[in-house]
């Protein structure tokens, strides 16, 4: 049983996070699988706070034909990823989040990684050395499920944190940004790696889980449940589908140079993360004043084209 598998991995509402004198105990250690195969939620400290849209962003990573379309490992497994992703857009598009999609552009002059994982994964039949990101190429395409409209941001990564080198951090903190769902493919891979970005960016960070998908089921759920609950949290599409609970429909946004402290700085403890809810008496809560923060450098590059492939590098 995979609930047995992976039940020393999951971390229970005694886990050091929460306590720094006690670890997870046999009791509470172990979390049910739904009849999704996907951890049930329970209820921890920073569970059960809504979502206010015009605070969030929802990150979309790597959902590309390399890793989709072109990967039959990763659509055996998951045949529901793309009806749960449209939806999941959907419903950061009507309550207006904002929208940014991440892209694979690995290449050989600005991924010094592929050598090594090169090297590491040998002559696999249909490995792909390259996966580059040239919207101007013939071959270049979305997923019919998974396409950018005019306005949303796309931003090209070089390695499989969408935080590395990118204008990512810079885009949430122009846009007033305090919370980060993030989904899309691969789950144990660039999913993983860019919601560690993001968390060490010290953005309130959830993870999608049916908005998600790798190349196999196991490999997916060993990865929700070693940090699942530890270093973001664990919600569905359905979860931030309800509108009194989950993402709840876009307010304007007030920002300023000075007074906006979610703009310039991620938050810095969970204090700041409840003064971002909305009061019962209409008080305004302050926040910490963060330190002078230097300005993101972003550049342009010219990308060439590939073909996809059963196992292309990284996501």
């Amino acid at each position: 049983m995979e609930e047995q598998q992976y039940k020393e991995l999951k971390w229970g509402a005694t886990a050091p996070l929460y306590s720094h004198n006690a670890g997870p105990s046999d009791a509470d250690v172990g979390l049910p699988i739904n009849d999704d195969c996907e951890p049930a939620s329970t209820d921890r400290p920073v569970h059960h706070l809504p979502l206010r849209a015009e605070t969030t962003a929802l990150l979309v990573v790597d959902v590309q034909p390399e890793y989709w379309s072109s990967c039959p490992s990763v659509r055996r497994d998951f045949p529901e990823f793309p009806e749960r992703l449209q939806a999941l857009v959907d419903t950061c598009r009507k309550r207006r989040a904002k929208i940014i999609w991440v892209r694979a552009d690995y290449r050989r002059d600005h991924s010094p990684w592929l050598v090594q994982f090169e090297r590491l994964r040998g002559k696999t039949p249909g490995f792909m050395v390259e996966v580059p990101c040239d919207p101007d190429a013939e071959d270049f395409t979305w997923e019919d499920f998974a396409t950018p409209l005019g306005g949303e941001v796309v931003i090209p990564k070089q390695s499989w944190s969408s935080t590395s080198d990118t204008a990512l951090k810079e885009v949430l903190r122009v846009s007033g940004i305090d919370t980060v769902l993030v989904c899309g493919l691969i789950t144990s891979v660039c999913v993983q790696h860019s919601a560690f970005g993001v968390f060490e960016a010290g953005y309130r960070t959830l993870l999608v889980t049916d908005a998600c998908a790798d190349r196999g089921r196991a490999r997916h759920n060993a990865a929700l449940a070693l940090y699942g609950d530890y270093m973001y949290e664990l919600v569905t599409s359905r979860d931030l589908d309800d509108t009194a609970t989950g993402l709840l429909p876009a307010k304007p946004l007030w920002l300023t140079l000075n007074n906006i402290c979610r703009n310039v700085s991620p938050l810095n403890s969970f204090a700041d993360l409840q003064a971002l809810q909305p009061s019962p008496s209409g008080e305004k809560k302050k926040c910490k004043e963060p330190e002078d923060e230097a300005p993101t450098a972003i550049s342009s590059v010219t990308t060439t084209s590939g073909s996809g492939s059963e196992y292309p590098f990284g996501a």
